[in-house]
């Protein structure tokens, strides 16, 4: 049973990586430039690589929980602040 819910776990964290991923790239590349955390195509490598640690590794060994840790920034402080940049202004 724990074997189970620790692949669930994985893979919700392979996803959000996937679904980071595919957000950075259709992102504006200005937008990270002016957010200041680095560039688009950083972001994109990181995104990548972070998901395929935790695909091949589990976010549960010493790189999986950076890559972990990776995604999660991105998903909760990153995407919502380059979503209000790239938000139309009326």
């Amino acid at each position: 049973m724990l074997s189970f819910i620790i692949n669930i776990i994985n893979l919700v964290v392979i996803t959000f990586g996937a679904i980071g991923f595919f957000d950075a790239l259709r992102q504006n590349p200005q937008a990270f430039d002016i957010y200041g955390r680095g560039t688009r195509n950083a972001w994109l490598a990181g995104l990548a690589g972070a998901t395929f640690v935790v695909f091949i590794f589990s976010m549960y060994s010493f790189l999986g929980v950076i890559a972990t840790i990776a995604i999660v920034v991105y998903q909760v402080d990153l995407k919502p602040n380059l979503q209000e940049i790239n938000r139309p202004r009326n």
